[in-house]
């Protein structure tokens, strides 16, 4: 990554010092058990305070590195070459985990499996010495061990979500939206009668060897019609959906007709009701199609069912 607007430093040396910092408080656990695990159970809390206070004191001295080495990115915004593109929800999904791997270095998120990880190491920490107490004399002379390992770890774990998290000059301009965010929105689409695709549609924007994806929402394509006719729906910054836009492109033009937008909570009954909006809209600027009309009685019997089932 050294050509390109993006500017970044080895890592090697800070993992370095990562490594060291954690080891060091590896061997600090296994002096602490030494001596507080012979007295554990006159006093258990002396034990608790002590595992309790190496595996939160670690915490700042791994900030600190991590931090340096997350923000010693430099990103200067390049001009991308943008252009949209419609995927499925599962084309998405893949596209978004490829789109982490390769530039963990920029983005910023929070790993909730990683934090679980780190919570169920800290209690086993904790505890595991409780229940070796009544093993084997092999297993109670290991506890020690076993602790400064568990310290290993945990530090190592809590390293790699600390570096997830922080932000730096690049995370701005790699967004990354979860494709779990739009499936309750996909999957309402797809239901919807008159709907023959739906999917994700996203800008992806190319330079310098590097790709960003931006404005990913869901969208779907009315049936018979996909080509020219688009229900796209509108993010707001928490995420959700915010209001449906219907399109309707005709006689080649560049510039789709906006047919309708609904707001709010987004219902089966609005999409419907929007379909059978546009596919009207359609039929009177071209004319009868039996096909169509196949698809417009389907969704007029819908909406009629819909209602009757609302008034009983």
């Amino acid at each position: 990554m050294a050509e390109g607007p993006a500017r970044t430093g080895s890592f090697l040396n800070y993992q370095i010092l990562i490594f060291v910092v954690v080891f060091v408080w590896a061997f600090m656990g296994f002096e602490v058990a030494q001596f507080q695990l012979l007295s554990l159970y006159e006093t258990p809390y002396n034990w608790i305070s002590w595992a309790v206070f190496l595996l939160v004191s670690i915490i700042p001295a791994i900030t600190a590195i991590t931090w340096r080495m997350k923000t010693s990115v430099d990103f200067i915004e390049p001009e991308w070459d943008f252009r949209e593109r419609e995927v499925t929800l599962y084309e998405y999904g893949n596209m978004m985990k490829q789109y982490r791997r390769e530039y963990r270095n920029f983005l910023s998120a929070i790993d909730y499996g990683l934090i679980l990880l780190a919570c169920i190491l800290s209690v086993i920490a904790v505890a595991l010495p409780f229940l070796l107490m009544r093993t084997t004399f092999l297993l109670i002379a290991a506890t020690p061990v076993i602790f400064g390992f568990l310290v290993l770890i945990f530090g190592l774990v809590s390293s790699s979500l600390i570096f997830k998290f922080i932000p730096n000059d690049a995370t701005p301009l790699f967004p990354s939206m979860s494709e779990k965010s739009l499936r309750l929105s996909i999957k309402l689409m797809e239901s919807s009668p008159g709907i023959s695709w739906t999917g994700v549609s996203v800008m992806l924007g190319e330079a310098f060897g590097y790709y960003t994806v931006r404005a990913a929402t869901p969208v779907s394509r009315i049936e018979g019609i996909e080509s020219v006719a688009k229900i796209q729906c509108l993010m707001d910054e928490s995420n959700h959906v915010s209001k449906m836009v219907f399109t309707l492109a005709l006689d080649n033009s560049n510039t789709p007709t906006v047919i309708g937008e609904s707001s709010g909570d987004m219902t089966s009954k609005q999409i419907t009701e929007m379909v059978q909006k546009t596919l009207l809209a359609y039929l009177e600027a071209k004319g009868s199609d039996e096909i169509l009309e196949e698809v417009l009685e389907e969704v007029t019997h819908f909406l009629k069912r819909y209602d009757d089932e609302t008034k009983s």
